[in-house]
């Protein structure tokens, strides 16, 4: 297989995992509940403003992510097993929805920023996917340069995927509430639940994976290893 294809299939997966687990339908639900009274304008021009937050945020930890990980002495391994334990209770509270309607009392003046953009199009478990894709694109560079110019394009293309589907969740969120109903909103968000949980544990694995030779390291040098 050339590094072409596994390429093509990397960025079609990269824009799966951050489309899924930034789950546009939640951000659609809660922009219905604090954009009542708006009009058409109105709620165009929240949704802009919300988007533009989202798209910095997520390409400000793209960029920044290994950086991070250099300040605070830590590795990729114990990064993407934090990273899924975080999205496993993601997909739990996705999975068991609790719609105590009390967020919608106490909202902010710029509403665009919190809640919309954070924690929801841009939120812990949507950063914790970039930054992890993002730092396996890096070490896929040192096998082979196009494959990890291809996976790094689609960590880029999955973010900006992910905001125009936000946004136009967002726009026509009314007419998406109409069409699903309450019903169909539950199976969605339950479906993406399932497999952002799916996602999760896979996350844990190759974390365990990244730390077993360090962790072999060490036993071998206190002479716990044979």
């Amino acid at each position: 297989m050339s590094d072409l294809t596994i390429g093509i299939e990397i960025i079609i997966a990269s824009i799966i995992a951050i489309l899924v687990i930034s789950n546009p339908v939640s951000t659609s639900a809660i922009f219905i509940a604090l954009t009542k009274g708006m009009n058409s304008v109105e709620r165009r021009a929240l949704a802009t403003k919300s988007v533009r937050y989202s798209i910095g945020i997520l390409v400000f930890f793209s960029v920044t992510g290994l950086l991070v990980f250099q300040i605070f002495g830590f590795g990729i391994g114990a990064f993407r097993m934090a990273g899924g334990v975080l999205l496993f209770s993601t997909a739990v509270g996705m999975l068991n929805p609790n719609d105590s309607g009390t967020e919608a009392e106490e909202r902010s003046k710029d509403i665009a920023l919190i809640p919309l953009s954070i924690p929801f199009t841009a939120g812990p478990g949507t950063i914790v996917t970039v930054v992890v894709l993002m730092s396996e694109a890096m070490n896929r560079f040192t096998g082979s340069t196009t494959l990890g110019a291809l996976s790094t394009l689609g960590v880029y293309i999955g973010i900006f995927v992910t905001i125009f589907v936000s946004f136009n969740m967002m726009t026509n969120s009314e007419r998406i509430d109409r069409f699903l109903g309450e019903g169909g909103r539950n199976v969605v968000t339950r479906l993406m639940g399932l497999l952002v949980m799916a996602i999760s544990i896979q996350f844990v694995i190759n974390g365990v994976m990244d730390i077993l030779p360090d962790f072999a390291r060490v036993l071998s040098d206190s002479g716990m290893l044979v």
